[in-house]
This record gives structure tokens, C-alpha cells and sequence, in this order.
């Protein structure tokens, strides 16, 4: 017979409480992370065939939208990662570079990633992306965990962080894999 909650599987009523307080509380977050984490894992899944029109674009010759970032380039808009996030090329002396490219809503447009090469250009967004979204959980986790430790002070609610966030995220399918980023310059990086 189990006597102690740590043994037993089921929820106590406080911890009940506490979840569904959590929920309420993060509920934004329940909303967005699941869209995000399903807009990476399609952009992983299509990478070859998104490098693959991004070289097209550049072959053809540019009618395309063009964009002048904030270093004061101007790139060909070829497709649209996300909202206001755009994979795009300029052909420059020695050849094609390619970029991820956000747009703001204050008219600023900055490179997040860029190289000669289309598909490490993605493959290194795609990896800032689950890093990111990484972080997100992580931040998440410590805000839940402070959240409870504030409505129930002195009550060990780790059972129901651990559960939240259990049923929030699949984290171990987010590790963000080793990628090789010779030629890749980052934005973040260069200033």
C-alpha cells in the first residue's frame, strides 16, 4: 500500500489546483509554443526542397520583391520562412549569397543568418530556431516553478512544474542538433 504522495501517481487535490492554476496562468504560452514547434519541424522537414527553390530564385533573373537590410544590402525576397521572416539571395563578384532576413514592423529588416551556401544558411536557422525555442521552455519552466513557489509557499509543487511542463513541450525532440557553420556568418556574431 501506497502511503506517500511521491509514491502514489495520481495528483492530490492541491496539486489538481495548482495545475490547473498553472495552466491559466501560461495559457498564452500553451498557444504558441506548439505553433512554433510545428512551424520548425516543417521548415526542418522541407529543408532540401526550400534550399533547392532558393537556388532556383537565384538562377532565374530578379523581378522579385527586394528588400534592403540594415547594413544597407539589398537582397531578393524568394520565400516566406514565417511571418515577416524571409529566405532571400543577392548575387554579388563571386557569386550568390543567400540569407534569412526578418522584417519589423518599424521598417528595420535584419539578417539573421547568411552564407553561400542555401542549405547551411537553413540548416543554421533552423538550429537558432529550436535553440531559441529551447530557451523558451527552459525560461518557462523557471517561471512556472516561481509561480507555484509563490501561490504555495512552503508546498512542494515540483511534481506539477514537472507535469506541466511534461505535457507542454516534448523537449527532447527539440535538443538542437551540432550543425557545421564554416561559411556561415550569423548576425548576432558579427557585431
Amino acid at each position: 500500500m501506497r502511503n506517500s504522495q511521491f509514491n502514489d501517481c495520481r495528483p492530490s487535490k492541491l496539486e489538481e489546483q495548482a495545475y490547473a492554476e498553472a495552466r491559466n496562468q501560461f495559457a498564452e504560452s500553451l498557444k504558441q509554443f506548439p505553433t512554433s514547434r510545428d512551424a520548425i519541424r516543417k521548415l526542418e522537414g522541407n529543408l532540401a526542397t526550400m534550399a533547392l527553390a532558393m537556388n532556383m530564385a537565384a538562377a532565374r533573373p530578379s523581378s522579385e520583391s527586394v528588400i534592403q537590410t540594415d547594413d544597407g544590402l539589398q537582397w531578393h525576397k524568394d520565400a516566406v520562412l514565417f511571418d515577416n521572416i524571409f529566405v532571400c539571395h543577392r548575387r554579388t563578384d563571386t557569386g550568390v549569397e543567400y540569407a534569412v532576413v526578418e522584417q519589423f514592423s518599424n521598417g528595420s529588416n535584419e539578417i539573421r543568418t547568411k552564407g553561400w551556401n542555401a542549405v547551411e544558411v537553413l540548416r543554421v536557422f533552423t538550429w537558432e530556431q529550436k535553440h531559441a525555442l529551447q530557451v523558451w521552455t527552459e525560461d518557462l519552466n523557471a517561471q512556472v516553478k516561481e509561480f507555484l513557489a509563490e501561490k504555495y509557499p512552503g508546498q512542494d509543487m515540483s511534481r506539477v512544474a514537472d507535469g506541466f511542463m511534461r505535457r507542454f513541450a516534448d523537449t527532447e525532440r527539440l535538443q538542437p542538433r551540432q550543425t557545421q557553420s564554416r561559411g556561415i556568418r550569423i548576425g548576432d556574431e558579427q557585431q
